[in-house]
């Protein structure tokens, strides 16, 4: 069973100039991999909400600023969400 289990990792892992991917690991400690952005949806009783999260880098811990915004009965999800992306940009 073992010479097995071998084989295959060995024929998984072979180096070929293939068009195949290749096996990569990433850890989650990468400063790149962690989100910086926050966005969620808040199904109200007469509408919805935006949740909008921001991460500050703290040495003490995670720090995240989170934001509520009403989106008004005339205005779409999305003309709402472009409106809060361009205004954290200015910011």
């Amino acid at each position: 069973m073992r010479k097995l289990l071998r084989t295959f990792i060995r024929w998984v892992l072979r180096d070929e100039d293939s068009d195949r991917p290749k096996l990569a690991s990433a850890t989650s400690f990468d400063q790149d991999a962690q989100a910086k952005f926050r966005l969620g949806v808040v199904h109200a009783m007469n509408g919805r909400l935006l949740e909008v999260s921001t991460y500050k880098h703290n040495p003490h811990g995670p720090d995240w600023t989170t934001e509520l915004f009403i989106v008004p009965e005339d205005q779409t999800l999305a003309q709402s969400i472009t409106t809060i992306l361009t205004l954290k940009s200015v910011k």
